[in-house]
């Protein structure tokens, strides 16, 4: 089933209705499976209906192969009729495949796009496979809006001119870098190549995330949602804390969950609840400054928690 145009327009319209008349609103992420049965993975998207503005799907994450974002993509939107925001990403394609795929998620009625560099092929299972990387992600960015336009990256006219590929275009942003001024001046490019919202990096820290919102502004921060990730363990956040790029844990969160981890006094089921606990008492402390703060609103990234993000979403959004 493939729309008509009506349909679609109506479609793009509403989502930047509801995003621009929304206050404070939340996406989520998903990971296809390594695997053809997406059963697990669309009973999760279900349970967020309702709960959230859109559902990112991930592409080939951790440079590991999975099913093609586009296509679970598009299984949830068929199925639930929830905004779906399909990752692509620079890592894997070049500028044919990623026209290509433009063109496709045309086709299947897709509308919001998150174009990323993608993690680094030495992290997964092919560290000797060749990356495409024929464009950065800016370039990406441009030629998803050379398609607004009906022209494709060689300049040509895309038949027929129907003037309808209206893409809602995201973009990353880190609100741990150390220098947050250049992070500004990469967000406000991006803006004006055609850029409409932005997702982060996973923020754990108050004071960063104060800094981050002083650096970009308020413009900025009313189109940004920040990363979010409630923490599940002591093992987890030290893992974050060393091997993920632009992360910190602060100290007071591992001192936390150290002293819980310790406890011999309860058993391991209830030091894994409390570890747990401590995690979604601070997501909830990081959701709420950051609407105090004027974000446009969060992103949910539950790592190992996807069965329980509806339950999560409940606990922490203020």
């Amino acid at each position: 089933y493939f729309p008509n145009l009506t349909l679609y327009l109506s479609r793009y319209i509403c989502l930047y209705t509801y995003w621009s008349n929304t206050n404070f609103i939340a996406t989520a992420e998903l990971n296809p499976p390594k695997s053809f049965e997406c059963e697990k993975l669309l009973e999760n998207a279900a349970k967020l209906k309702g709960l959230v503005s859109a559902i990112n799907i991930t592409d080939n994450s951790g440079a590991t192969v999975k099913i093609s974002s586009m296509t679970v993509s598009h299984l949830i939107n068929r199925e639930f009729n929830i905004e779906p925001i399909w990752q692509i990403t620079c890592r894997d394609r070049n500028r044919l495949a990623v026209q290509s795929d433009l063109l496709s998620a045309k086709l299947l009625n897709l509308v919001n796009i998150l174009p990323l560099r993608g993690d680094e092929l030495k992290q997964g299972d092919y560290p000797d496979a060749k990356a495409s990387f024929d464009l950065n992600t800016e370039e990406l960015i441009q030629v998803i809006k050379y398609f607004v336009s009906c022209v494709d990256l060689a300049g040509k006219e895309l038949k027929p001119h129907l003037n309808n590929f209206n893409f809602c275009v995201g973009s990353a942003a880190h609100p741990g870098l150390e220098n947050l001024l250049a992070q500004k001046e990469t967000m406000l490019r991006r803006i004006d190549l055609g850029v409409d919202f932005f997702q982060t990096q996973i923020c754990f820290d108050l004071d960063q995330l104060k800094r981050f919102r002083e650096a970009i502004g308020e413009e900025l921060a009313s189109k940004t949602l920040l990363g979010i990730t409630p923490i599940k363990s002591l093992k987890q956040a030290e893992f974050m804390h060393k091997n993920i790029w632009g992360v910190n844990v602060p100290d007071y969160i591992s001192s936390e969950l150290e002293k819980v981890a310790a406890d011999q006094s309860i058993s391991e089921t209830e030091s894994i609840d409390a570890q747990r606990e401590i995690g979604l008492k601070y997501s909830k402390e990081i959701c709420l400054e950051v609407k105090n703060l004027g974000f446009k609103g969060i992103h949910l990234m539950a790592i190992g928690q996807e069965a329980h993000l509806s339950e999560i979403l409940k606990r922490i959004m203020p």
